[in-house]
C-alpha cells in the first residue's frame, strides 16, 4: 500500500466514524470556540489586517478533531481538504475529497450545516482554490492513477452538488476539464519537458510569493512571519527525507530545531501549571499505539512527526518517536533526538511539569522515566577522574592526577602506560585492583567509554567472584556507578542495555536513595 492509499484510508475512516454512539453527525458546532478558532485561522489567508498566513497544520489537526469527536460539518470537511492539499499536496487533496464525497453521498440529510446555501458557499470556497491549482502545468507522467482518482472524486461531487443544490452548486466543470485534458496528454506520452517547465514555474512562483515579502525584516512581526515560512518549507523537506529513510538524522534535527526555535520561555499557565494548550486527541493516540504494536514503525514515524510539528509540547509523542527508532535499531538517530531534547530541557527544565488544558501532563510517568534515563544524562558532565590529592594520597591517585593533567599533551597511550607500570610494580591484589580501576577512570576521562567498560566489567566480576563487594561496599559502589555511566555513554544495543539494567538493579541494592536522586 503506497503512502497516498494509507492517507486516503485513514481519512475515509474519519468520515465513516460516528461522532458518538447515539448520533453519527454529532451537534452543530458553529458557535463553539473550537469552530470560531478554526474559522479565524483559515480566514487569515484573506485578511487584509493580518499578514500571517494560516497555520495549515493547526487547521488540519483541529478540523480532524471536530469531525471525529463533535460534528460532521461540511464546512470543516472543506477546510480539512484544503489543509491536506497544503500539507500533503495532491495525495492529501485526494484524502480530503474522499471525506467530502463520503459525507455528501451517504449522509447528506444528517450532516451540518443545515442550510443548502451555506453548504454551497463552503463548496464554492474550495472550488475557487482548486481552479488555479489545476490551471498550472502539472507533471502527471508518474502520478496518473493519483490524478485519475482525483478526477473521479470531482466528477462524483459535481453530480451530487448539482442534484442537491441545483443553481447554487459551484461550477466544477472547468476544473474537471483542465485535469481531464492533462491526463489525456500524459496518456499520449507527451514530452516530459512540459511537466518540467510547469514544476519550474511553480517553484519560481512559490519562491517569489514566499521569499520576496520577507526580504526586509523591520520588526518582530516580520521576523516571526519569516520563521513560520521557513518552518513550513522545512517540514516538506523533512517529510521527503523521512520517506526515504525513517531514521534520517537531518530530518530529526531540523524538525526539532525549527519547532523549538521560537520557544524562548515557558507557556502561560495557572498556578497548577495548566495551560490553555491542547494535546493530542485520545483516539489518535490510541491509533498510534496500535500501529506501534503492529510493527509499522517507519510509517508511524511520519505520522508522529506530523503531529509533533503542531504540538511541540507533546513529549509523549517524542518518546514514541524514540521508541520507533529503537525498534528500527537506529542508535545514531536515537542519540540525535536525546541530545536535541536535552538542550531544550537545559533551557527550560520544568517543561515536563506543565499540563494541557484538560489536565493531561506534557509528559506522562512513562515519558518522565524515559527523560530521566535517556535524556537528562546527556547534560551531565563527566565527573573528574581525580580528586585533589595530598601528601597522604594513595600512589594510584597521585599517578592518575599526574597523567590526567598531561593527557592532552602526551596522549592516552602514554598515560595508560604510566599507570600500567604502577600496576606491575604494585604489591598485593588490592593495590593492583586500584591501579586497574585508575586506568578505567582515565579512559572515561579521555572519552573512551568502550575501553573503560572492558576494564570495569573485569573489576566488577572480580569483586563478585571474591566476595569483596561485601567487605568493601564503597569500592563496589564506585565500580558499579562507573560501569553504569559507561553504558549510558555507549551506543545502545542489546548487550549494553542488559549491562545497564543489571548495574541499575545493583545500584538500587547498594544505595537506593542515591538512585532515586
Amino acid at each position: 500500500m503506497v503512502y497516498s492509499d494509507k492517507l486516503c484510508a485513514y481519512y475515509l475512516e474519519l468520515a465513516q466514524l460516528p461522532c458518538s454512539q447515539t448520533s453519527f453527525a454529532g451537534g452543530d458546532m458553529r458557535f463553539s470556540s473550537e469552530f470560531e478558532a478554526l474559522e479565524t485561522e483559515v480566514g487569515k489567508a484573506q485578511s487584509i489586517h493580518d499578514s500571517a498566513q494560516p497555520d495549515w497544520h493547526s487547521v488540519l489537526e483541529n478540523s480532524e478533531s471536530l469531525l471525529r469527536q463533535h460534528s460532521k460539518d461540511l464546512r470543516v470537511a472543506v477546510w480539512l481538504a484544503w489543509a491536506l492539499q497544503q500539507r500533503e499536496s495532491f495525495p492529501g487533496l485526494l484524502g480530503g475529497l474522499g471525506v467530502l464525497l463520503h459525507l455528501c453521498e451517504h449522509h447528506w440529510s444528517t450532516v451540518y450545516p443545515e442550510k443548502l446555501r451555506t453548504r454551497g458557499a463552503a463548496f464554492g470556497w474550495l472550488v475557487s482554490r482548486l481552479e488555479p491549482v489545476f490551471a498550472q502545468n502539472l507533471p502527471l507522467q508518474n502520478q496518473q492513477p493519483l490524478f485519475q482518482s482525483i478526477l473521479e472524486h470531482l466528477a462524483r461531487l459535481d453530480e451530487l452538488w448539482t442534484e442537491h443544490l441545483a443553481g447554487d452548486a459551484p461550477l466544477l466543470l472547468p476544473v474537471r476539464r483542465q485535469l481531464a485534458q492533462r491526463l489525456e496528454h500524459a496518456a499520449q506520452g507527451e514530452p516530459v519537458i512540459a511537466g518540467l517547465s510547469g514544476v519550474i514555474a511553480q517553484v519560481k512562483q512559490v519562491t517569489h510569493q514566499r521569499l520576496k515579502p520577507e526580504a526586509l525584516i523591520e520588526n518582530e512581526k516580520d521576523a516571526h512571519k519569516l520563521l513560520r515560512t521557513l518552518q513550513e518549507q522545512a517540514r516538506s523537506l523533512c517529510v521527503w527525507w523521512l520517506h526515504q529513510n525513517a531514521a534520517d538524522l537531518r530530518a530529526l534535527r531540523l524538525n526539532r530545531t525549527l519547532t523549538w526555535l521560537a520557544l524562548v520561555s515557558y507557556p502561560e499557565a495557572d498556578g497548577e501549571r495548566t495551560t490553555v494548550l491542547r494535546g493530542l486527541a485520545p483516539d489518535k493516540l490510541k491509533r498510534y499505539q496500535e500501529r506501534f504494536a503492529q510493527g509499522h514503525h517507519a510509517d508511524l514515524m511520519l505520522e508522529l512527526e506530523a503531529s509533533l510539528a503542531g504540538a511541540m509540547f507533546w513529549f509523549d509523542g517524542l518518546r514514541m518517536v524514540w521508541q520507533c527508532l529503537e525498534a528500527l535499531q537506529a542508535a545514531p538517530a536515537m542519540l540525535e533526538l536525546e541530545v536535541t531534547f536535552a538542550l531544550l530541557l537545559q533551557r527550560l527544565p520544568h517543561l515536563p511539569d506543565f499540563r494541557f488544558h484538560d489536565g493531561t501532563p506534557f509528559a506522562d510517568d512513562t515519558t518522565r522515566d524515559w527523560i530521566a534515563l535517556h535524556v537528562t544524562r546527556r547534560l551531565q558532565t563527566p565527573e573528574p577522574c581525580t580528586k585533589a590529592v595530598d601528601a597522604n594520597a594513595a600512589p594510584w591517585e597521585v599517578a592518575l592526577a599526574d597523567v590526567a593533567a598531561g593527557l592532552r599533551k602526551g596522549g592516552l597511550k602514554a598515560a595508560v602506560q604510566e599507570l600500567k607500570f604502577g600496576m606491575q610494580a604494585a604489591q598485593g591484589d588490592r593495590a593492583r585492583f586500584h591501579w586497574r580501576l585508575a586506568q578505567a577512570r582515565l579512559c572515561m576521562h579521555a572519552g573512551k567509554p568502550e575501553l573503560a567498560k572492558i576494564q570495569l566489567e573485569y573489576l566488577d566480576n572480580e569483586l563478585q567472584r571474591t566476595g569483596l563487594e561485601r567487605w568493601e561496599p564503597e569500592l563496589a559502589l564506585h565500580v558499579t556507578q562507573l560501569l553504569h555511566s559507561c553504558c549510558d555513554l555507549l551506543p545502545q544495543n542489546h548487550s549494553v542495555r542488559e549491562c545497564k539494567e543489571d548495574t541499575h538493579r545493583r545500584l538500587c541494592l547498594f544505595d537506593l536513595e542515591a538512585v532515586l536522586e
